[in-house]
């Protein structure tokens, strides 16, 4: 007859062994956090494939992380792959979107879970979608996107305009564009935004319009 307590002992040591792998492997999994981030510095390091593959990732186990959208649509722009871009930005905004309400989360509150920590501001979701529209040549529903954004106060406001200012250009109508440009300089904030309307206004309006 086997000796009982034996025979436990030999199979209860491989079964604790696996358990115990199990445990650690979980340990060293990332967090999404830590996959974000990770994300964030190969884009930085213009490895956006990678950090495309990588915010995919995140996304399949949260598909609610604002973040990961912003951050993969940014890379898809950058690569010009516009139609992924444009549905990681609409996706962004549909997720803080509630009817015609646009619900914010307060990051700082004791109670924040991580869907509340990775959330984008909504203009600039827009902001990055206006841009990418502008690429794809839907010329009108860029420009509505930007006048959005300018209605809002948008930190951004001159910049803005100045991208209103192009779509005229792209638009073949240089009087219109040049209106824009001098219009983005009177609200320049900052002196980079005055050089830009500048450098816009001396390579646009600075030369005859064929166009008058």
């Amino acid at each position: 007859m086997p000796n009982v307590s034996g025979y436990c002992k030999m199979n209860l040591k491989p079964i604790i062994t696996f358990i115990t792998f199990l445990f650690l492997l979980a340990s060293c999994k990332e967090s999404n956090e830590q996959l974000l981030d990770k994300a964030y510095k190969l884009s930085k390091q213009k490895k956006y494939d990678k950090a495309i593959e990588i915010n995919t990732e995140v996304i399949k186990r949260n598909s609610k992380l604002q973040l990961a959208y912003y951050n993969r649509g940014f890379d898809y722009m950058t690569i010009k792959n516009y139609p992924k871009a444009l549905a990681d930005f609409n996706k962004v905004m549909a997720l803080q979107s509630h009817g015609n309400l646009i619900i914010t989360y307060n990051k700082d509150s004791p109670l924040t879970d991580e869907e509340a920590r990775a959330q984008v501001p909504y203009n600039d979701a827009l902001y990055q979608r206006a841009q990418v529209k502008f690429y794809m040549d839907s010329l009108k529903s860029s420009y509505l996107d930007f006048q959005t954004l300018i209605n809002n106060n948008y930190e951004e406001k001159s910049n803005c305009i100045i991208w209103q200012g192009t779509l005229w250009v792209k638009d073949g109508k240089t009087d219109k564009a040049c209106d824009y440009f001098a219009k983005a300089k009177q609200f320049a904030l900052t002196e980079d935004d005055k050089h830009e309307a500048d450098e816009m206004i001396k390579t646009y309006c600075g030369q005859p319009n064929n166009n008058r």
